[in-house]
């Protein structure tokens, strides 16, 4: 076996590369999307409830409190990464 010439090389020569499974980590991140997808809808059909009854100060308040209330749960769960199915 050669020496190597410098500490650098023979640092270099033991270093090995990682491999890394992209069909695994695309499959996660899909499944987490498709996990995501009924609370995203449910935000979005909040949002626009609440916009519909723009004019109306006692449902536009309560829609938005619900949406609120639905956004910050959603948030939670999007950190613990916990979307169970429905």
């Amino acid at each position: 076996m050669r020496k190597p010439k410098t500490k650098k090389a023979a640092t270099r020569a033991k270093v090995k590369t990682a491999t890394i499974d992209r069909g695994a980590i695309d499959a996660k991140r899909a499944k987490a999307h498709s996990d995501m997808e009924p609370h995203v809808c449910d935000l979005a059909l909040a949002a626009t409830l609440a916009m519909e009854v723009f004019d109306q100060p006692e449902l536009f308040l309560f829609a938005v409190s619900q949406l609120d209330d639905m956004a910050k749960r959603f948030r939670v769960n999007y950190y613990k990464n916990e979307f169970p199915p429905e």
